[in-house]
């Protein structure tokens, strides 16, 4: 495993786990902000995979039947990214700091990987 796999590995895990404790907190606080939390970090999330999958296809040296496989997971991503811009504006129990805790779930599996870098290496 190189080393830029091993680093996507664990903001995967970390942001899954980060995630789901989310979540869960979201829940505590009340119904509208778990579900504007998930709402948030399911779009967030999956762009991100998808990101993932993108990137992995358009490795030089493949032949472009590999990124005719990618536009399906595109055009769902910015399906949803259209959904959450409905909920976001038309919803109005939308909980806005909710919202943005679930938005930043990514940025926030990646910070450790700044502060510590490879130091943290499974």
């Amino acid at each position: 495993m190189s080393d830029s796999d091993a680093v996507i590995s664990r903001v995967r895990k970390r942001m899954l786990i980060l995630g789901g404790v989310e979540i869960a907190a979201g829940f505590a606080f009340g119904w509208r902000a778990g579900v504007s939390l998930t709402i948030s970090a399911a779009v967030v999330i999956f762009s991100f995979l998808v990101l993932e999958r993108l990137t992995e296809r358009l490795v030089p040296g493949q032949d472009q039947k590999a990124f005719l496989t990618v536009v399906p997971l595109l055009l769902v991503t910015g399906a949803s990214l259209v959904l959450f811009g409905i909920v976001l504006f038309r919803w109005k129990a939308f909980n806005a700091i909710a919202g943005a805790v679930g938005v930043s779930t990514v940025l926030l599996a990646i910070l450790p990987e700044l502060v510590i870098g490879g130091r943290g290496k499974e």
